[in-house]
């Protein structure tokens, strides 16, 4: 059984990014094979789609509105993958003008 450590609460000084947990969450799902997700990981990920322009609503039954152009409804699990998507295609790039401009 993997370990559900939860994060500190949002409004803390401690939290971390995004970003910053993403490497985190990916090990989690593919060496524990655990697709649990706190729900400070969920706040994480709908703030950085925002800022990407993706805007989410939080549905009474615990899943969440997604407008990307199709309106989609998501659990909890399945947005933090779209978060992850959308970050490791911004990596992607990153790293790809970065080879371009050294060519």
């Amino acid at each position: 059984m993997a370990s559900r450590s939860a994060l500190p609460p949002a409004g803390t000084a401690s939290v971390k990014s995004f970003e910053a947990i993403a490497d985190g969450i990916m090990y989690r799902w593919s060496v524990e094979r655990d697709t649990w997700v706190s729900r400070a990981e969920v706040e994480q990920v709908r703030a950085y789609l925002e800022r990407k322009g993706i805007v989410t609503r939080a549905l009474p039954d615990g899943r969440f509105s997604v407008e990307t152009g199709t309106a989609e409804t998501l659990g909890a699990a399945r947005l933090v993958l779209l978060g992850l998507r959308h970050l490791h295609a911004a990596r992607r790039a990153r790293t790809s003008d970065r080879s371009d401009a050294v060519r």
